[in-house]
């Protein structure tokens, strides 16, 4: 995405034809009337080298006169593609040919294909454009984002479920990042136009067309279908957003927002519950809405926002709500307790000191994982956790069966996947189990059976953090390889009933030689417990350490040490009841 030059480009607006004229006209009303302060400043523009941030450079060297405007390009080499480098040398070139300062670094990101690497990317983008404004003392960063990409993100939002009005989309200015967005309203078939006419030549990043990220999915398939449909469908996402921006200001204005929230020693907002208890349901959302943006990045999703306020109305203390980003919003008697990054470590000594209040933990919806190897165990002590929290037992296979028989849209395209003998990609796997764990785990649940190696445990907590939904525990049940395929292989199945317990290779169930131990009835085995490639296979997979489920295992074991969730190790080897005790009291 090279830009080239064909000849000088123009230095004043008189240069340019009418339309063009009147095409940046319209971008400095735009800016100007979202953004006053940037008249007379410094800004940096982030400059990729593709057609969009090409064409804000170009516009922003014109108007730069008339605003008295002093410009610093910035251009982050991702190092993604052989061809970045001459990209990053283009952009400087391009910079120099009319006289503007382009600083530009090269970023150290995983290797492509890597999971996280778009957020991984846009997260060192951003922080390069901030640290070149810092080093440059400039008052803002300009970005080259179109009308397209807003109604790319604003169908990304209702994707993810965003409520009002967060839907309306990205803003034209984020005080709080000093970050403009000029061309917001700017179709990008505009600026391609304006591109021809003063003679850059600009090639699109062939990432950009990658179904791997998803928003190249919306770019390419979703919103073709909405132009299809009504050809000014960018136009009905501008008037959203302004309509969308039109309320948030209303909604900023709303005293309560300055007199209900209170700034606790350890930087927890807190807001009394007498405060909440007198006012109606949308201003206590919109209330939550705006505590919880104060406390950093992550969108509030819509379900739990009302699922927090129904908690409130109902009186329902210690339940706990995880939002993106690490925060938390937890109810206690006298007050709703708000927390940033690191809220699931719990609650310290301070916190029920100066509340004189208890965490009553079961009534908070529990989410778990669990993991264990065939024989481990791991059915009987999930049962025990099942009832303790009062959560849906979900497991893997039975979430496929449920979509498959059901026949919804997931079920179909896995099955088309199963009857080709083919493994059912991620993409259609990890939404089929966040549609079951949000239907039937309102309550907590137990997740059992999946993820079953390293990619799928990355995806699933990317998704739980963009569903909004916490991770409370991760509990592993340790148990040898060798023992766990004694245990399979000395499984016996009861001729009256199957689940009656017998093992001939452990002691506390250990039948009396051909009979039941429970009603001393006949007892046959199962022919594939005693398939030992079957087995080995299984095993060959759980007890994969580098890329296996015991690697899927240990990646939620790095996130505990990061305070992000807890995990919980049992010795296999021991007694039902001793690990029954050991859980316990792990979870108490």
């Amino acid at each position: 995405m090279t830009p080239t030059l064909s000849a000088s480009l123009p230095a004043r607006l008189g240069d340019l034809s009418p339309v063009q004229a009147r095409l940046c006209l319209a971008i400095r009303a735009f800016l100007l009337e979202r953004a006053p302060e940037v008249s007379g400043a410094s800004v940096v523009a982030g400059v990729s080298g593709g057609p969009d941030s090409t064409a804000l450079l170009a516009i922003l060297r014109l108007l730069a006169p008339g605003l008295g405007l002093t410009l610093t390009v910035a251009h982050l080499d991702h190092g993604l593609r052989p061809e970045s480098a001459d990209e990053a040398l283009a952009v400087a070139a391009l910079c120099r040919s009319i006289g503007l300062p382009c600083l530009t670094e090269k970023a150290a990101l995983p290797e492509p294909g890597s999971p996280g690497l778009e957020a991984a990317s846009r997260n060192a983008r951003y922080a390069f454009f901030e640290k070149v404004r810092a080093t440059v003392g400039a008052g803002f960063i300009a970005v080259g984002h179109t009308q397209n990409d807003l109604a790319e993100d604003l169908l990304l939002r209702l994707v993810r479920g965003c409520g009002w009005p967060a839907l309306g989309g990205m803003p034209a200015f984020d005080p709080r990042r000093r970050l403009v967005r000029p061309l917001l309203l700017t179709p990008r078939a505009r600026l391609t136009a304006f591109l021809a006419e003063i003679g850059i030549a600009v090639a699109d990043d062939p990432s950009n067309a990658d179904p791997a990220y998803r928003r190249n999915r919306v770019r390419h398939r979703i919103l073709p279908l909405f132009l299809a449909e009504n050809p000014g469908f960018l136009d009905v996402a501008a008037r959203l957003w302004r309509q969308a921006d039109l309320d948030r200001q209303a909604f900023a204005a709303d005293p309560i927002l300055t007199t209900g929230p209170q700034y606790a020693a350890n930087g927890d907002i807190l807001v009394a519950r007498k405060t909440l208890a007198g006012l109606p349901p949308a201003r206590r959302i919109r209330l939550f809405k705006a505590v919880l943006d104060r406390l950093g990045p992550g969108e509030s999703l819509t379900d739990t926002l009302f699922r927090l306020e129904r908690a409130v109305s109902a009186r329902r203390g210690g339940a706990t709500f995880q939002f993106p980003g690490g925060k938390t919003a937890r109810i206690f008697t006298a007050n709703v307790r708000f927390r940033g990054r690191g809220a699931l470590t719990g609650i310290g000594a301070e916190d029920r000191k100066g509340d004189c209040e208890i965490l009553n933990e079961e009534a908070s919806p529990v989410n778990i994982l669990i993991f264990g190897p065939n024989g481990s165990g791991k059915g009987t002590q999930g049962s025990l956790v099942k009832k303790k929290f009062n959560q849906a037992h979900i497991e893997s296979g039975a979430i496929f069966r449920e979509h498959i028989g059901g026949g919804t849209e997931l079920g179909k395209k896995a099955k088309a996947y199963i009857d080709k003998g083919e493994l059912v990609p991620d993409d259609i796997t990890i939404p089929m189990i966040l549609s079951t764990l949000k239907d039937k785990g309102k309550d907590g649940w137990l997740l059992d059976g999946f993820p079953r190696n390293i990619v799928q445990a990355q995806k699933l907590w990317e998704a739980l953090q963009a569903a909004g939904m916490k991770l409370d525990y991760v509990i592993e049940i340790l148990l040898p390889r060798q023992i766990a395929k004694d245990r399979i292989m000395g499984r016996r199945l009861c001729a009256n009933d199957a689940n009656h317990p017998n093992n001939i290779f452990i002691d506390a169930i250990k039948p009396k030689g051909d009979e039941c131990r429970v009603c001393g009835g006949a007892l046959k085995t199962r022919s594939d417990d005693q398939d030992e490639d079957a087995i080995n296979k299984r095993h060959d997979i759980y007890y994969d350490t580098k890329t296996g489920t015991l690697a899927a295992a240990y990646f939620y074991k790095d996130l505990a040490a990061k305070g992000q969730t807890k995990y919980i190790e049992l010795n296999g080897e021991g007694s039902i009841d001793s690990i029954k005790e050991t859980l316990l009291a792990k979870l108490s």
